[in-house]
């Protein structure tokens, strides 16, 4: 009888954790709906600070819900690659301005050296006149992310050492989109973005960047199928507006990303016979409030 009564309490105190952790995962969605709702760029900026915070609280004590992705994935990034040492979560969300543009928000979950679990929030670093746009050589910390919603990881080693490859939505602005390759490493608790791993011509780059139309959806997956990222080739719709990417839009055709030789390498108008290719990322444009003036 009392083995029966500690298996009890043992199955109902189980029972209570997991209907705990997930109230903390809803109460999450719910702050990011109070972000989309607030109706000042101030207010937004604060109440996604207020949700990083109470993230990296959370898993700080508590260790990542399996349940996690499905239950934030619906509104927000969460994407997750590994296992044991080499587990990593990162959950991230927009936030939309006035003038169209967008502030990101992210937590990274992670093992430490001693191997804790780690919760660390990413702080955004806003485009400035010196650095105006991504760009595929810079290196970046927490404390200075570029911001993206990240819906996909991958994770690869060079040699013993993990290296993860981020795929991201970037809004940019109310003319153009971008989608991400980004690549992240990780040396006891310090989170570094931009490894030098992608090889998309003579030299290698931290970071691959997909630039087009806010008006059109573009690709870039993961495909288990074929072992490789697939993304959809982008071009102008005529020769005079090369070099415009709000004018860019898929022409059909597609590129990929093979892991070689420790580098994702490009390769060129690959044979995609997969008449179900979908973006991966629901466009958080297209789900905007009309909170404008």
């Amino acid at each position: 009888m009392a083995l029966h009564l500690s298996l009890g309490v043992v199955l109902l105190c189980c029972g209570v954790s997991a209907s705990a952790a997930q109230a903390d995962l809803e109460a999450f969605v719910e702050r990011y709906a109070d972000i989309q709702q607030a109706t000042t760029d101030a207010n937004r900026l604060a109440l996604s600070d207020r949700l990083s915070d109470a993230m990296v609280a959370h898993w700080s004590t508590h260790p990542m819900e399996e349940g996690a992705r499905e239950t934030l994935g619906g509104v927000m990034g969460c994407a997750s690659a590994g296992s044991g040492k080499e587990q990593l979560t990162i959950v991230s969300w927009n936030v939309e301005l006035k003038n169209q543009t967008h502030a990101y928000g992210a937590v990274v979950v992670f093992s430490g050296k001693k191997g804790e679990q780690v919760a660390q929030s990413l702080r955004f670093k806003r485009a400035t006149t010196l650095r105006p746009t991504l760009d595929v050589k810079s290196r970046y910390t927490a404390k200075e992310w570029p911001g993206a919603v990240y819906y996909e990881v991958l994770l690869q080693h060079q040699g013993n050492r993990p290296v993860y490859t981020l795929l991201g939505w970037d809004g940019a602005d109310n003319i153009r989109t971008r989608k991400v390759v980004e690549t992240l490493s990780i040396n006891g608790s310090k989170l570094k973005f931009g490894v030098p791993i992608i090889s998309a011509g003579r030299s290698s780059t931290k970071r691959y960047i997909l630039e087009y139309s806010d008006q059109v959806s573009a690709i870039l997956q993961w495909r288990e199928d074929l072992g490789m990222i697939v993304m959809d080739h982008l071009s102008p719709p005529s020769p005079e507006l090369e070099g415009q990417t709000s004018f860019y839009g898929p022409d059909m055709s597609y590129d990929g990303f093979v892991w070689k030789k420790n580098h994702w390498v490009l390769q060129e108008d690959i044979d995609v016979r997969d008449p179900k290719l979908q973006a991966p990322w629901n466009n958080p444009k297209r789900l905007r409030r009309r909170y404008r003036n």
